[in-house]
């Protein structure tokens, strides 16, 4: 009897051993598959906001957690990420809708004042009233309409600012408004794309880019733009074709139409996704498109669901 208790004892502790292990190790894979953290941030109405719900479920299923929180409540986010980020650093993204994306911009200042990195901030169609680009921030992509009361934030580097700048103006986007912009799901997922890459880093200058883009056909969320210097005999179709970029976007960000000439040295602002590396075409009719890694464009898009009529 003694030896039958001193054997269920031992097999008892070894269960216990086991399940103590399995459990530090889940945890461990749990904290190892944690690549990053995203700060979600709602407009006014959150119940009205389920967009960001779903940008957030894709984010997580990357690897990345992701959490919504009231544009109120940026200043006690911002103390919670600051103290996870001392205590287990990984690369930090930001994303807010409406107002928002002010309280965004907001908690990425707090970090920069406790000297904390942001890696990429965005913000959905913020207010007039939102400040500029943090100076701790590493990559910023804003998708606004300028002709929009409710939102309309056309926001600008802050002082000090010198990461990567992407500007998009959607005003001529009927399909688009305030209220549904963050429930495209194409969008949804290049920005998705833009929070698992949200460390990459690129070669050469970043130079702001601003695109409008036109009525009708694919939006493409580039992470800024980098200055190259033109051949003689290179067109504008040529650089264009060989960075695997529209030629219309080339032509709008340089101001110059899409046959153009270019001179010998003259700078040519090309848009760029972080991590790609540029070509240059052997001769003007050299450069051929080839495939890319990139998400592709939204065109024809439509909403996950019907938006909701309320305004934002």
């Amino acid at each position: 009897m003694v030896q039958r208790k001193k054997t269920a004892s031992i097999l008892l502790a070894i269960v216990a051993a086991i399940a103590i292990s399995a459990c530090f190790n889940t945890r461990a894979q749990a904290q190892q598959a944690v690549r990053g953290r995203a700060y979600l941030f709602y407009g006014l109405i959150p119940q009205i906001d389920w967009g960001m719900d779903e940008l957030a479920q894709r984010i997580n299923r990357s690897g990345i957690a992701a959490g919504n929180y009231s544009h109120a409540s940026w200043r006690g986010v911002a103390d919670q990420a600051i103290a996870d980020y001392r205590r287990d650093p990984r690369p930090i993204a930001v994303v807010g809708h409406s107002i928002g994306g002010d309280s965004a911009i907001q908690f990425a200042a707090a970090l920069g004042a406790a000297r904390v990195p942001v890696s990429l901030l965005i913000t959905y169609d913020p207010t007039r009233g939102a400040g500029g680009v943090p100076a701790n921030v590493h990559r910023y992509i804003n998708l606004y309409q300028s002709s929009n009361v409710l939102g309309g934030g056309d926001i600008t580097p802050g002082s000090g600012f010198h990461g990567h700048y992407a500007s998009y103006n959607l005003k001529d986007r009927s399909e688009i408004i305030h209220v549904n912009l963050d429930k495209f799901s194409r969008i949804q997922e290049l920005l998705a794309a833009k929070v698992r890459a949200m460390a990459a880093g690129g070669e050469g200058e970043a130079v702001p880019l601003r695109i409008v883009f036109a009525a009708t056909g694919p939006i493409e969320l580039w992470d800024s733009g980098v200055a190259i210097s033109a051949h003689t005999g290179d067109t504008l179709q040529g650089l264009a074709a060989a960075n695997h970029v529209p030629v219309w976007a080339v032509a709008q960000v340089n101001r110059k139409s899409e046959s153009a000439a270019l001179s010998e040295g003259e700078r040519v602002v090309v848009p760029r996704y972080l991590g790609q590396r540029f070509a240059r075409p052997a001769s003007p009719d050299a450069a051929k498109p080839t495939s890319s890694e990139e998400p592709k464009p939204v065109s024809g898009d439509a909403p996950a669901a019907n938006p909701p009529s309320a305004e934002q």
